[in-house]
């Protein structure tokens, strides 16, 4: 829970963060933007004309490439007198370009964009390198909007205008400090209405024709899953806070989970990548198509000026309408250059007009070797595809260049993937809601089963019926079909264990009965076969009174055993009730200090007045019991000792310690064993009788041993 609420708190602390930036987005924070990034790029600059400078000293122009592509966001022109020999992108349309004074910036407004330049002369060579600030396109339209350009990214309200201001504006300056311009807001100065850019301006794959059908049932059907996700998410986290783990979930509702998660990541498996695979598709389409229509368009130029050796504005007065004879053909705009890369004719001479494309050819394949070539090009911030091929005469002599355009539509690539994901969409939606309704069903069925297994095993009892019924023959009755397999050899074994300890009983009663019975009744066959062979003599006076004696007290001895194994049928008859346990206790110590007076016996505690929940008949058999044989261990030992503690706490506690030599441990497991002693007399019951007696008052019974002596712990209920 506590990590929910963190993970709720950062979210919201985000949140907060965000509208606090959103607040902070001014015309300062945005200028302060914008001439930070400034130095960065003018810093940029300085890199650029450094690797410039050795290539143009050597003249390996072949290599400028290489350095215009490690510069993306710059621009930059190189002249050799008044001759045009190297242009580094051709997305800006920056005709007649004037040289101004050399190593200064300056602000410059071209055909598309705004940008700061700057002159740099290297020998017979001149560099004008350009940083684009913002698209300035003449005509309007939505998908051409006049934004900043990266990576400057400012609010695209502020205008940029050449007069410093001292109000209500932010000035740019360059590192040198030298004012370049200033952004102000739109109501400061008049803001042009611009014209419409008219899709009629295309001939073809109009750059700017959205077109939306179909996707609103697309958009419904991903709605749906998504709603089905967050639902998903959302009892998910409520289980896994309330069961505090994953691990302690119960096993149901982790087959749910699972299930319906599975289900989930495969739909957002495919949708990522069948969205990939239709998109890379019908780009490879149109490269494909767009590149079948170049070597057409090329085969029909080649008919058409089979006899020319070079194309120029001279004897291609008539190109502009057999390229838009050929692209009302191939359906398709066409655009051609000269071998100087300079644009020469266009079936879409709307876009020069408009400062929309650049008069000059892409520099890829222009300063490459590759005869044919696909470039991505870009109108503002839209890409475009565009298919190069080598303009050949009728003698396959290379006279131009001609780039065939396709204005790759992202609303056709949307509508492709809608079109293709609509197919599958809905039935895996009813696959999702299905795969749930089946897990719900399977979990619930398989935790029924898996419950009834655990009651059944919660209040298993011998002599009941332990078995669980179940028909089926999947794992869950596998197991069910060993758990009873299980029950069945219990009860079995339980019946023999029972059966073998009453017989293993009965016989060591027996040969203890006997061995008891045996030892009285040696000195009695002796006694009478002694007075048969003296009969009549006279020494059978003597011999009688002697041996009477000798018989009563065997006589006695068999009484005793009688009495024991009477008292020892009688040990479950326990009648525990309200006793004074000190007095009781006080009453064992007093009769066994009378018996034995040779060994001290100490009492420490209460001698009456504490009430506890015993047998207050066979109480005090437990405590001269457990003395006696404490006697009996210190019998001939020097500094004997026997101490009797009763302390009084949330139970009565009493404790009969002795300093005697302790009881192995081998034998300390057999202790409360009937018919185990260590003695050469006495029947092993005592313990045995003490143990049920206390038991059955509901109070236990244990006890401590070393060398050093023994403590028994006797404890009993308190009752006051």
């Amino acid at each position: 829970m506590k990590k929910l609420l963190k993970i709720v708190g950062i979210v919201l602390l985000f949140g907060v963060l965000s509208v606090l930036f959103s607040a902070c987005h001014s015309l300062s924070h945005d200028g302060s933007h914008v001439q930070q990034t400034l130095h960065r790029q003018q810093a940029e600059v300085v890199t650029l004309l450094g690797e410039l400078q050795p290539l143009l000293a050597h003249e390996q122009l072949n290599s400028l490439l290489g350095v215009s592509q490690a510069h993306p966001d710059i621009v930059f022109y190189v002249y050799d007198s008044r001759e045009l020999l190297f242009w580094s992108h051709n997305w800006l349309v920056a005709n007649g370009l004037y040289r101004v004074r050399y190593d200064e910036w300056w602000l410059g407004r071209f055909d598309n964009a705004v940008g700061v330049g700057r002159w740099t002369q290297f020998g017979d060579y001149s560099v004008c390198t350009i940083i684009p600030l913002k698209f300035q396109f003449a005509q309007y339209s939505e998908r051409l909007p006049n934004d900043f350009i990266a990576p400057f990214c400012a609010d695209n309200r502020w205008l940029i205008r050449r007069q410093r201001t001292n109000e209500g504006c932010y000035a740019v300056e360059a590192e040198d400090g030298t004012y370049l311009f200033s952004l102000v807001p739109p109501e400061m100065e008049q803001v042009e209405q611009l014209p419409a850019l008219s899709p009629d301006s295309f001939s073809y794959g109009s750059l700017f024709a959205e077109q939306q059908h179909g996707w609103s049932l697309y958009r419904l059907w991903i709605g749906i899953v998504l709603l089905i996700g967050l639902i998903f998410l959302a009892a998910f986290c409520y289980n896994l806070i309330r069961s505090h783990g994953f691990r302690n979930m119960r096993t149901y509702t982790k087959v749910q989970y699972l299930v319906v998660a599975l289900v989930l990541a495969g739909f957002a498996y495919i949708s990522l990548m069948s969205t990939s695979y239709v998109r890379t598709h019908y780009e490879e389409r149109q490269r494909s198509k767009q590149q079948a229509k170049a070597r057409y368009i090329q085969a029909a130029l080649a008919d058409l000026y089979f006899w020319d050796m070079h194309i120029s504005a001279l004897n291609t007065r008539g190109l502009n309408t057999d390229l838009r004879d050929l692209s009302y053909t191939y359906e398709t705009d066409i655009l051609v250059y000269d071998m100087h890369g300079r644009l020469i004719g266009s079936s879409v001479p709307q876009l020069i007009e408009s400062g929309l494309i650049s008069p000059v050819i892409a520099p890829e394949p222009f300063f490459t070797d590759s005869v044919d070539r696909v470039c991505y090009e870009q109108i503002g911030n839209v890409p475009y595809l565009t298919v190069y091929t080598p303009f050949y005469n009728g003698s396959t002599l290379q006279i131009g260049y001609i780039a065939v355009p396709c204005y790759v539509s992202s609303a056709q690539v949307e509508q492709e993937v809608a079109e293709y994901i609509g197919r599958f969409l809905p039935p895996y939606v009813l696959l999702l809601i299905l795969a749930f309704v089946i897990a719900v069903f399977v979990s619930q069925r398989l935790s029924r089963n898996m419950r009834s297994m655990a009651d059944t095993m919660q209040h298993f009892q011998l002599g009941k019926d332990n078995y669980i019924h179940y028909d089926r023959n999947d794992e869950l009755g596998e197991l069910i079909r060993r758990y009873n397999e299980m029950v069945r050899q219990l009860e079995q074994s339980t019946v023999k264990l029972a059966q073998s300890e009453r017989e293993s009983a009965w016989r060591t009663m027996a040969r203890q009965i006997a061995h008891e019975i045996n030892n009285s009744l040696t000195p009695m066959k002796l006694s009478v076969q002694q007075l048969q062979r003296i009969k009549g003599t006279e020494h059978f006076d003597n011999r009688f009174d002697h041996a009477s004696k000798l018989l009563l007290e065997q006589f006695d001895d068999l009484g005793r055993i009688a009495t024991t194994f009477s008292d020892f049928a009688k040990m479950p008859e326990v009648h525990p009730t309200e006793t004074d346990i000190a007095a009781k206790l006080f009453g064992a110590v007093t009769l066994m200090r009378m018996s034995d007076a040779t060994i001290p016996i100490r009492y420490v505690g209460p001698e009456s007045g504490v009430m506890a929940y015993a047998d207050a008949e066979q109480v005090s058999h437990v405590f001269t019991n457990i003395i006696k044989n404490a006697l009996q261990t210190l019998h001939g030992r020097k500094d004997s000792d026997i101490i009797v503690i009763l302390k009084v706490a949330d139970r009565v506690e009493i404790s009969i310690s002795d300093n005697g030599p302790g009881i192995p441990e081998t034998i300390q497991s057999k202790v409360f064993m009937p018919n185990f002693t260590t003695k050469s007399t006495g029947m092993g019951l005592g313990l045995a009788i003490a143990k049920s007696i206390v038991d059955g008052s509901e109070g236990s019974i244990t006890f401590d041993t070393s060398d050093k002596g023994t403590t028994f712990y006797i404890y009993f209920k308190r009752t006051d």
